[in-house]
């Protein structure tokens, strides 16, 4: 019953006791106050009375107590990690060439595919040998990258078409003004390609410049301003091109430019024209009036001044800075392959380790050791998935990880023998079925689970997470188990057959 609902004597009375509860508090606080008070006050004629070196330390002494309290109450209220906040926040990767071709070579004698991650270092070498500075265009579909190049190099090879994405590949064009240096523009596909592996291509060559142009052409998209946000962590040079600026009066191009500029103060943005063609009307002596292309004026002398002046003031620090963008691109792409040889590996030791499980069961005098609870093979396959991501496992951390799985089977292990037990009468012609066959097809099962439970711990944390791998076991034993029993089912009796 709310307040409200009360008659309204007992309205009145709830009302005193409130008043008289409160009055009490304010009388209690009051004479904590001048209690506090009093000692503060004794405390403080104490200290007025000691030494300075005393003093010192008293003070030292109350600062220390203080900051025992401040760690302890942090320890204990801390936030709680979850059960999988030990993952790892991403690879360790090469820091300059020489650890990026040690840990090339590294790979290489584990046969580990790295292929696409030594054409970085191969680029990385060429590009130093070169002494040429990469300038790459960057920008949505349609945007004018291409049409920029040509203005600014004068090729007429560059496709250039009012249809959205012209651009299909990598392309590297010269420029021939006397500059005091060698460029080379690079016209890549547009970011927001339908092809992923365009989209791919143009960002990795991004990040090989030494500066990037990024290309728009009026105010700019949530995308756009997206892939602006990710050019800007590659800690290279980065401008802006307003392009088709012949769309605006003057009053609107400044007042795209305020905008983009109040939205982007740490990139320097400059208004362009490509040039290109424009269909214009001429009228003849006689009235009538016929339509013709003329080309349209470039202009690109603010752009090419800005390009000039970073290179000026930076020269020193831009072979540092893509030297290291390709080390790390090159590093990216040798632990994408390190993590999928890792995978394969895994899962085939996963097969080899189910298949032995499995066979000892078919094999088994007396059907029903529990090979998962003995541990011998179970320990064996973690100690060879760990030895594989190069995780360092105790066997005694191992052994009481396979028992901590075993507890966790519990009852389930009722339910995968049963499970087992029901698709092995299904298949025709195996008649009564044995001890055996039921728990090579449990084996199986657990085997299976606990395999790539490991296996994915290990990839996403990098270590043997207790608690993590259990719950993907957990996962695993319970997913699909009439579909998986089937798969282990057909093996077991391949081998009971073989036996027989």
């Amino acid at each position: 019953m709310t307040e409200q609902q009360l008659p309204p004597p007992q309205k009145r009375l709830l009302r005193l006791l409130l008043l008289v509860a409160l009055l009490f508090l304010s009388l209690l606080t009051l004479l904590l106050v001048l209690q506090l008070t009093e000692s503060a006050l004794s405390v403080w004629q104490i200290l007025d009375q000691l030494s300075p070196v005393l003093l010192a330390v008293y003070a030292i002494g109350l600062f220390g107590f203080a900051l025992l309290v401040t760690i302890l109450s942090w320890l204990l209220l801390r936030p709680a990690r979850g059960k999988h906040a030990n993952r790892n926040m991403g690879p360790t990767l090469p820091r300059d060439r020489e650890a990026f071709a040690e840990a090339l070579a590294q790979a290489d004698g584990k046969g580990v595919d790295t292929a696409e991650a030594r054409q970085e270092l191969r680029e990385l070498d060429r590009r130093r040998d070169q002494l040429t500075i990469y300038v790459a265009f960057f920008g949505a579909v349609s945007a004018g990258k291409s049409a920029l190049i040509r203005a600014i190099t004068g090729a007429e090879g560059i496709a250039v078409d009012v249809r959205a994405g012209t651009t299909r590949q990598i392309d590297h064009y010269r420029y021939d003004e006397d500059a005091g240096v060698d460029l080379r523009l690079t016209d890549a596909p547009g970011i927001l390609d339908v092809d992923p592996e365009r989209v791919r291509v143009a960002r990795e060559e991004a990040r090989r410049a030494h500066l990037v142009i990024y290309v728009c052409d009026g105010e700019l998209t949530r995308d756009q301003h997206r892939e602006l946000v990710e050019l800007q962590t590659l800690e290279r040079p980065l401008i802006l091109a307003l392009n088709k600026q012949d769309r605006y009066s003057d009053q609107e191009l400044k007042a795209i430019l305020g905008r983009l500029r109040e939205n982007l103060p740490d990139i320097e943005i400059i208004p362009v024209q490509a040039g290109g063609k424009e269909e214009v009307v001429r009228i003849d002596a006689s009235g009538s009036e016929r339509r013709e292309l003329r080309d349209r004026e470039a202009r690109i002398e603010g752009l090419m001044a800005a390009i000039e002046k970073r290179i000026a003031m930076e020269r020193e620090t831009l072979d540092a800075r893509r030297d290291a963008s390709l080390v790390q691109l090159g590093g990216e792409k040798l632990h994408r392959a390190t993590q999928a040889h890792r995978r394969q590996q895994g899962e085939r030791l996963v097969r080899d380790y189910t298949g032995k499980a499995m066979l000892g069961a078919v094999a088994a005098v007396s059907p029903g050791t529990d090979i998962l609870i003995q541990g011998y093979l179970g320990v064996q396959m973690v100690k060879a998935l760990a030895a594989l991501y190069e995780v360092k496992a105790k066997e005694v951390d191992v052994e009481h990880f396979i028992d901590l799985a075993s507890q966790n089977l519990g009852k389930r292990m009722t339910l995968v023998l049963a499970m087992a037990g029901n698709v092995l009468k299904a298949f025709p012609g195996v008649g009564t079925v044995t001890g055996g066959l039921v728990h090579a097809v449990a084996y199986g099962l657990i085997f299976e689970g606990l395999g790539k439970a490991v296996l994915k711990t290990l990839e996403e944390s990098g270590s043997l997470q207790t608690l993590q791998a259990l719950d993907y076991f957990e996962e695993a034993i319970s997913g699909d188990l009439e579909g998986r029993a089937k798969y282990f089912a057909r093996l077991a009796l391949e081998e009971f057959r073989k036996k027989q």
